[in-house]
């Protein structure tokens, strides 16, 4: 059997399996127990979060024969198996962005008309919405306001602002938050536990959450990109980093010291010997202000700020807040007109050095 990415192994299968999402799953679920089923759903935030999975889930939940008590489809009956397998009759999922045309959704309104093969409704996804021509969404409106009593439209997409009032209109619809980076570090944590990996210090974790930005299917997929880097399942240090390219802990750690206690010789000597390691300088540039942003929100506590590891021991000493902010705002707007310079690194070794 081929591998399968851990984004699609892990995708959530029960409602309670879903990350970060429960006013939507408790939403959804409430529908289900009560039977108000709103004729068209709309899914909308930014990508990884869990709209097309929450679709299909609750797709499934819709045509299952065997829902349990709380509201989650059984699995084993034959519309749940056929969703699973992709073949199902009266299960749909379409790609708005290569079905975008009014012929696509004339065809659609053609095939809605039908009652479903087996049960009582059919369910259609189109997932990236937006991405239907305008025209397209004109034929779409007659059969969105009155569709046929056995028809469920689930609409998903990253950016809900593009679609016409009038579509919105017609719409129950829900906005997904981005995970919080402790609520996607739990989860990573249980991944890995389950999967057998090992990570030599469990920041790495929390690291990944941080890089997913708010996203689990990237979070999962960073987590697949180290994982081949290390090959027997076990995270160091400098497979974490190398595999990510991000600069090493202890380098920036170090940088961020010499930049804090002006020692620009060294502060520009370490700088040169990241870009020699072929770190990407916006990845430096990013990881210098999320460090400093993290310093400065710990500024009251520097024990804490300590602990993080972030900058070196006693760095902190004779630096004012407004020192550390001053730093922060000056290396933003340095950064920005830098990376637009005709040599960029050149740019932030002085901005560095200043």
């Amino acid at each position: 059997m081929s591998y399968q990415v851990l984004a699609r192994k892990w995708r959530p299968k029960r409602f309670e399996e879903v990350v970060g999402q429960e006013h939507v799953t408790r939403s959804l679920q409430n529908a289900l127990r009560t039977g108000k089923l709103a004729h068209a759903y709309l899914f909308t935030g930014t990508r990884g979060v869990g709209k097309t999975s929450i679709a299909r889930l609750f797709g499934k939940a819709i045509r299952c024969e065997n829902r349990g008590p709380d509201m989650n489809p059984c699995l084993k009956c034959v519309p749940c198996l056929d969703i699973e397998a992709g073949h199902s009759l009266d299960y749909q999922e379409i790609d708005g962005a290569s079905h975008n045309s009014v012929d696509n959704v004339r065809d659609l309104i053609e095939n809605v008309r039908y009652l479903p093969a087996r049960g009582t409704h059919k369910i259609y996804v189109i997932d990236e919405v937006h991405m239907l021509s305008t025209p397209a969404f004109n034929a779409l409106l007659k059969t969105l306001e009155e569709p046929p009593a056995h028809v469920i439209f689930i609409f998903a997409t990253t950016e809900a602002q593009k679609l016409l009032g009038t579509i919105l209109s017609r719409c129950q619809r829900f906005d997904f938050k981005s995970v919080p980076v402790d609520v996607l570090t739990d989860h990573l944590k249980a991944i890995a536990q389950k999967e057998s990996i090992k990570f030599s210090n469990e920041k790495f974790i929390q690291l990944l959450a941080v890089h997913g930005r708010g996203s689990v299917r990237d979070a999962l997929s960073l987590l697949d990109q180290v994982l081949s880097l290390a090959g027997d399942g076990v995270i160091t240090e400098e497979v974490f980093f190398q595999s990510l390219g991000l600069a090493r802990a202890g380098a920036l750690r170090d940088l961020i010291g010499h930049i804090l206690q002006e020692r620009p010789l060294e502060a520009s000597s370490l700088f040169q010997q990241l870009l020699q390691e072929n770190i990407e300088l916006k990845r430096i540039i990013d990881q210098l202000l999320e460090s400093f942003y993290a310093i400065i929100q710990n500024i009251d506590n520097p024990a804490q700020a300590y602990a993080l590891d972030l900058l070196p021991k006693d760095s902190l000493s004779g630096v004012t807040f407004a020192e550390l902010f001053w730093v922060y705002e000056t290396f933003v707007k340095d950064c920005e007109w830098a990376m637009s310079a005709p040599a960029p690194d050149k740019v932030i070794d002085v901005v560095i050095q200043k």
